[in-house]
C-alpha cells in the first residue's frame, strides 16, 4: 500500500565499464491499470533514477523528456540503464532504458538543466509578459471541486482523488446543440495525491498527473460509446518541466491541475496535448478563496501524449503465467 512518493523510488546499483550507470527498483503492484504497469508511473521511475544521476552535475533540473513505451512492464523487479550522450555548456542530454527481465521496455531521452542558471543567461526575462499569458485553464477552485469516482480499471485508487471541472463538461456537451469549434474536446480536472504533509512535489510525479488525462472516448457522450470500455497503452509521453519542483509554499504541495485538448481519434489512436499547473490550495480543503487565484498560478509542465485503445481482455493476458502483446 505505498504512496506514488514511496513507489517512485531507485536505487544505484553499479556502473558498466562504458559508463553507463543502472539502477534498481521494484515497480510496485498497486500502481497499475489492470494488472500492467500504469505508464506515467513507469516514467516517473526513470526520472527518479536520472535525477540522482544528474544531482552533482552543473546540470540537476530535468527541463524535457520524450519516450516510447515499447511492451507493457508488469510488477516486480525492474532496472534503468542511463548513459549520457553530450553535456554542454547549458544542457546535459541522457538516453535510458528501462528493462524488465532482461526485456527492454521502454526507452526515454532526457535532457537536464539548470534553472538558476538559465534564469541568468542571455535570454533570462525572454518570456511571455503578464498580459499575453494565459489564465490557469481550470474554473472552479479546488475547495469547491466535487469528487469524482476512480477509474475502474486502476488499483492506485487509494493514493489519489481527482475531481472533473465542470465546466468543460458543459462545453463539450455543447457540441451536439451547437457544432463543433476549433477547440475540440477539452478536460480539466484536478489531482490530489494522499501523502504525509512532509512529503512535497516531486519532478518524478509529474509523468503520473500526465497520464492522469482522459482518454476523448471516455468524455463522448453515452450514446456514442454506448457504455463500450477500453485499455488506454501509451505509445509515446513526450514532457517538458516548466520550473523547478517543490514549488514554493504560496500553492498546493500535493495537488495539480491537468488541461488537455482531444482534438483527434482516429481507428483507435488517440493523442493528447496536455498543461500541468500549480493550484491555490489542495483539492477539497475549505478556506477562503482570492477571487484572483487564476491570475497567480504557474504552469509546471506541459506534454503530449499518442495512446492506443485495446480491450481490457488483452490487459489482463499480462497476468502472472499469460503471455500477450499489442
Amino acid at each position: 500500500m505505498a504512496p506514488l512518493s514511496e513507489a517512485s523510488r531507485t536505487k544505484f546499483k553499479k556502473t558498466l565499464d562504458d559508463g553507463t550507470q543502472v539502477y534498481e527498483c521494484v515497480a510496485d503492484f498497486e500502481w497499475t491499470v489492470g494488472v500492467v504497469t500504469y505508464g506515467g508511473y513507469s516514467l516517473g521511475l526513470v526520472v527518479d533514477a536520472a535525477r540522482q544521476c544528474q544531482a552533482s552535475t552543473v546540470h540537476p533540473d530535468i527541463i524535457h523528456l520524450s519516450s516510447q513505451f515499447l511492451r507493457a512492464a508488469t510488477p516486480g523487479p525492474m532496472e534503468i540503464k542511463i548513459s549520457n550522450v553530450r553535456t554542454g555548456n547549458q544542457f546535459t542530454n541522457l538516453a535510458a532504458e528501462l528493462y524488465q527481465k532482461d526485456a527492454l521496455k521502454a526507452t526515454v531521452q532526457l535532457i537536464f538543466s539548470n534553472f538558476d542558471q538559465l534564469s541568468t543567461s542571455a535570454v533570462a526575462g525572454v518570456s511571455l509578459p503578464s498580459t499575453h499569458a494565459p489564465l490557469h485553464p481550470l474554473v472552479v477552485h479546488p475547495s469547491k471541486a466535487k469528487l469524482t469516482p476512480h477509474h475502474w480499471a486502476q488499483r492506485f485508487t487509494a493514493h489519489y482523488n481527482w475531481a472533473r471541472d465542470p465546466y468543460f463538461d458543459e462545453k463539450n456537451a455543447s457540441f451536439v446543440a451547437e457544432g463543433r469549434d476549433t477547440d475540440g474536446l477539452m478536460t480539466g480536472t484536478w489531482v490530489r495525491l494522499t501523502e504525509p504533509a512532509e512529503v512535497k512535489l516531486s519532478s518524478a510525479y509529474i509523468p503520473f498527473f500526465v497520464d492522469m488525462i482522459q482518454p476523448p472516448w471516455d468524455v463522448l457522450p453515452q450514446e456514442y460509446t454506448k457504455g463500450r470500455k477500453f485499455w488506454y497503452p501509451s505509445l509515446s509521453i513526450t514532457i517538458e518541466f516548466k520550473c523547478r519542483l517543490p514549488l514554493s509554499p504560496d500553492y498546493a504541495s500535493h495537488t495539480l491541475g491537468v488541461f488537455g485538448w482531444k482534438r483527434h481519434l482516429n481507428d483507435g489512436i488517440w493523442s493528447d496535448s496536455t498543461e500541468i499547473w500549480s493550484a491555490p490550495s489542495e483539492l477539497g480543503d475549505k478556506g477562503k478563496v482570492d477571487e484572483k487565484w487564476r491570475e497567480k498560478m504557474v504552469c509546471v509542465a506541459v506534454a503530449s501524449q499518442v495512446a492506443y485503445m485495446a480491450s481490457p481482455d488483452i490487459n489482463r493476458r499480462y497476468a502472472p503465467g499469460e503471455k500477450s502483446r499489442l
